[in-house]
């Protein structure tokens, strides 16, 4: 009899589920960032904020109707949303320090390729901070 990963560890699902949200949001970005900034020329922070923006508004609604439905019912909520974006600056602000860094020490084909290593050193901040102060058990 197969056991579903949800009830061996709650946690564990919990943590897969984010990363699926997670790897949504990072094609989201990654495909917007391509074309604002390798295709179009904006500079790579201004690409990578408004990627932010793009990507942390679909990762706020799959994770609070997926992931996190549990602990918020399932139910979009502004004051989650700005929880959300607001415990997502840090790790945007990771991202920002990893980009940075990378395209001040090392020469990329792509601009992307540093904007990804960034989002992956974010992740771990942002699961900490939804699974803590975003969508907390009431």
């Amino acid at each position: 009899m197969r056991a579903r990963l949800e009830e061996v560890s709650p946690g564990l699902a919990q943590l897969v589920r984010f990363g699926i949200v997670g790897g949504l949001g990072t094609l989201t970005n990654l495909a917007l960032f391509f074309v604002l900034v390798d295709l179009s020329g904006l500079a790579a922070l201004l690409g990578m904020l408004a990627c932010f923006a793009a990507a942390v508004s679909q990762n706020y609604a799959l994770n609070e109707l997926w992931t996190f439905a549990t602990h918020s019912r399932g139910r979009l909520a502004w004051v989650r949303y700005w929880k959300f974006v607001l415990s997502s600056l840090a790790g945007l602000a990771v991202n920002a320090i990893v980009l940075v860094g990378l395209m001040e020490f090392f020469t990329f084909p792509l601009l992307v390729i540093p904007q990804a290593i960034g989002i992956l050193a974010g992740m771990a901040v942002n699961f900490v901070a939804s699974r803590t102060i975003v969508f907390q058990r009431s």
